[in-house]
């Protein structure tokens, strides 16, 4: 544990530049940094590092904004003492950007314990959204349900597929109870009259191994026109090679947890179609001055990676931060970072221009959904369903 806090604290140290400061904001990180769903943190963490040098380089703080990310390898097991020693150890004073709904889940009561902020949790569940005295979750990005209305208005109006030819693959814990609940009321919505009878399979967290999901996917007739997929990025690829080798190919459709660039990287050599929802402008946007920003940013502080949706996500949510400590002249304390986020809201809950801040009005908090095909990503215009 030692070896690896020193180390990410002389990343972090390393990345956010050469200029002195006479103290630090320190911030905490949790998700997973190796294992099978390692890009998720990865992605998550280059994001938050990329917005942090960009406003430690601004000088418009009078203190440096520092990020401790540590791996819980996506378990709920392992994220509470890695919470704890953020805060006892390194005095953290807020947490940012930690990945995945039942990771966050459990770091709550340590949270709410200490008084630590959880900001920009990378989850769409309600269960990370409801009105809570302690700890204060401070959300900018559209959660689950917004996200698999969009899933299935696009494979019902976009695909012509019928609800009870859907069926729905969900991790087994509390992301993946999320994503089923929020898809089965929209197929509801659209007509399904029996949740029961369509192909509905759960799957453990972190385990790679897909077979007894074909298994149940070839033990009915007929076989789904499409997947909707509450998983993350090993188990959508992974069940669609496997598929594949059987000669089927339904479309899928993924919750945007996966990240689009990591399904797309793991099936340039596949016939697949795949829906996924983005909380984020798409990049094919190059006129959207958060996605030049984003670029910009990249160049200017070498980060000579492909820009991903993660990524992109974590930055644009470290930017909102910073906005709302311009407030702050001195080190605050997490009470003060909790106040100023909540005026910041308040103060743009109506904002219209293009910014960061933009995230902050309900109404801007956009669904985009994108195919991939041929190794080829497309934006797709969703119609509502009548």
């Amino acid at each position: 544990m030692i070896l690896k806090v020193i180390v990410y604290i002389t990343l972090s140290l390393f990345l956010l530049g050469e200029k002195a400061y006479s103290s630090e904001l320190r911030f905490g990180f949790t998700g997973p940094l190796t294992g099978p769903n390692e890009r998720l943190g990865q992605q998550a963490v280059r994001g938050i590092q990329l917005g942090f040098q960009r406003i430690n380089a601004s000088n418009q703080l009078n203190y440096r904004l520092s990020l401790f990310p540590l791996d819980d390898g996506y378990e709920p097991e392992r994220t509470v003492p890695q919470v704890i020693e953020l805060i006892n150890n390194i005095g953290v004073k807020a947490m940012i950007g930690s990945v995945g709904t039942p990771t966050n889940l459990a770091s709550l009561g340590i949270l709410s314990k200490h008084g630590i902020p959880l900001i920009a949790p990378l989850s769409g569940a309600q269960s990370l959204r409801a009105d809570r005295s302690t700890p204060f979750i401070f959300n900018t990005r559209a959660g689950y349900a917004e996200e698999a209305h969009h899933l299935v208005n696009t494979l019902i109006n976009n695909f012509d597929i019928k609800p009870n030819e859907i069926a729905i693959v969900a991790q087994k814990d509390s992301f993946g109870d999320s994503g089923l609940a929020s898809t089965l009321k929209v197929l509801t919505n659209a007509g399904l009259k029996d949740p029961s009878s369509i192909l509905q399979i759960r799957y453990l967290r972190n385990n790679s191994n897909v077979d007894n999901i074909v298994a149940d996917i070839l033990g009915v007739y007929p076989i789904p026109k499409a997947i909707v997929m509450a998983s993350t990025y090993e188990i959508t690829t992974n069940l669609i090679k496997q598929l594949e080798q059987f000669g089927i190919y339904p479309i899928y459709a993924s919750f945007s947890f996966s990240g689009l660039k990591n399904l797309q990287a793991d099936l340039s050599d596949t016939k697949a179609s795949v829906i996924i929802s983005q909380t984020t402008p798409p990049f094919s946007q190059t006129e959207s001055m958060l996605v030049q920003q984003l670029k910009t940013d990249m160049e200017r502080f070498g980060d000579t990676d492909h820009p991903t949706t993660i990524q992109f996500e974590s930055y644009i949510n470290t930017l909102i931060v910073g906005q709302a400590l311009l407030a702050l002249k001195e080190v605050p304390t997490s009470n003060e970072i909790e106040d100023s986020l909540k005026k910041l809201t308040v103060d743009n809950r109506e904002y219209q221009g293009e910014s960061a801040l933009q995230f902050l009005n309900p109404k801007n908090r956009h669904i985009w959904v994108s195919l991939i095909r041929n190794n080829v990503i497309q934006e797709l215009t969703i119609t509502d369903i009548h």
